[in-house]
């Protein structure tokens, strides 16, 4: 399937699809239904999943695609992007923003140190640099219009083969970032040759993605729960217990809060 780039959508329920209702050694359980999405589906709709519903009436367990359509804020934490290093300038962002005055004990500093260095590098980043994947479309078509200029001998052949091989390296530096970027995402420690920046890795990412999503759990008495407020009380239950506080955990202005 995967040579096809068909992917196997995560299941939630019971494992199987199909049980032949007999006893003992006869009994025979197959996962007979899946459900399958390409890379494009799945860029499309990152969230899904295959849900096993309970069997009643049949031998054959019904399966419903469930789509998940809650936006989630997404995580405003900071991380080190190796493609940074590849970057000269960088270096002297670093510089910058380690030689900045800093107080308090040298485990504080150390950590406000580190935190400064790293917003400036994300503001620097963000500010001095274009999207990559734009930035390659861009070198894509200059060097095809250059490549149909020095074959039509319009300009003078040693000027545009400079050129050309100018926006030729630019283009191979710029794929080689975006190979970087996908690399520290997807954390696959094998790299192959042929795979380099391809669609496989753009759908074990989203793969990834989708897997980090918690779609269901069980809460303090036992009971499957699959709404997402649901899901993220009962972590906050949880962990409430868990630190064994006194006091209760509340609604207002619609906001958790903790009551001593």
């Amino acid at each position: 399937m995967n040579e096809f780039d068909y992917h196997d959508v995560r299941i939630i329920g019971p494992k199987y699809t199909w049980c032949n209702n007999k006893c003992g050694n006869a009994q025979i359980w197959e996962r007979l239904y899946r459900c399958l999405l390409n890379s494009k589906a799945l860029e499309l709709v990152p969230q899904v999943a295959n849900r096993h519903v309970a069997q009643v009436a049949s031998d054959h367990y019904p399966v419903v695609f469930q789509i998940f359509t809650k936006e989630f804020q997404k995580s405003k934490m900071l991380r080190f992007e190796d493609l940074w290093l590849s970057y000269h300038a960088s270096f002297n962002v670093v510089n910058k923003a380690w030689s900045k005055l800093v107080e308090g004990d040298p485990m504080e500093v150390l950590n406000k140190k580190f935190h400064k260095m790293l917003r400036a590098l994300f503001f620097w980043s963000r500010d001095k640099h274009q999207n990559l994947l734009e930035l390659k479309e861009k070198l894509k078509k200059e060097v095809a219009d250059l490549q149909n200029v020095e074959m039509n001998g319009e300009v003078s052949a040693d000027e545009t083969h400079l050129l050309l091989k100018i926006k030729v390296h630019d283009l191979n530096v710029t794929l080689a970032r975006l190979n970087m970027w996908w690399r520290q995402r997807v954390k696959v420690k094998w790299l192959e040759e042929g795979d380099t920046n391809s669609t496989f890795f753009h759908a074990f990412a989203n793969d990834r993605r989708n897997g980090n999503f918690i779609k269901q759990v069980k809460n303090e008495v036992g009971e499957l729960v699959t709404d997402q407020d649901a899901i993220e009380e009962t972590f906050l239950i949880f962990f409430f217990l868990k630190s064994g506080r006194k006091g209760a955990v509340c609604f207002l202005d619609g906001r958790r809060q903790y009551i001593p």
